[in-house]
């Protein structure tokens, strides 16, 4: 199906924020899920865990599947002129590179409260949990500052 050329450059603008949301609802879940294990060791909260591991892939599945249905047909070529002027859109270029920059300062000011508490735990993994909430909350304060600076 060919879409107008207005059109189609609003729709990949469209497309690429819904699936920008849909990771980040996805990933929002990951990271309740790995703070209840790394800070609940007598299982207490194992039926909470257990339905935050589960919630993160359905989401996951059903926002992929909410977007594929909103295409209504329409394909999508990587090598597409369209989808590549929405993709080195400088406007969008630069509202990833604050995205960039406020995920890294998040990052930074938030290492030092977690450092204190993870080295407060009697865990022999505490790094790995460190590296794991790192990679977590960056990606999480990447996309949400990205969808806030990208807004219409």
């Amino acid at each position: 199906m060919k879409q107008p050329e207005a059109h189609r450059t609003e729709f990949f603008l469209r497309y690429m924020k819904r699936l920008a949301s849909i990771c980040l609802a996805g990933l929002l879940p990951a990271l309740c899920y790995g703070v209840l294990t790394a800070w609940d060791r007598d299982g207490q909260h194992e039926r909470l865990q257990l339905s935050l591991l589960l919630l993160s892939p359905t989401i996951l599945t059903l926002g992929l599947a909410w977007v594929l249905i909103s295409r209504r047909g329409v394909s999508i070529a990587s090598d597409d002129p369209d989808l590549q002027a929405v993709a080195k859109d400088e406007f969008r270029r630069l509202n990833a590179m604050r995205a960039f920059r406020a995920a890294f300062l998040i990052v930074m000011v938030v290492q030092l409260p977690l450092a204190w508490l993870l080295g407060l735990r009697p865990s022999t993994d505490s790094l790995a949990h460190m590296g794991t909430f790192t990679w977590f909350i960056g990606a999480i304060s990447f996309l949400a500052a990205f969808l806030f600076f990208d807004r219409d």
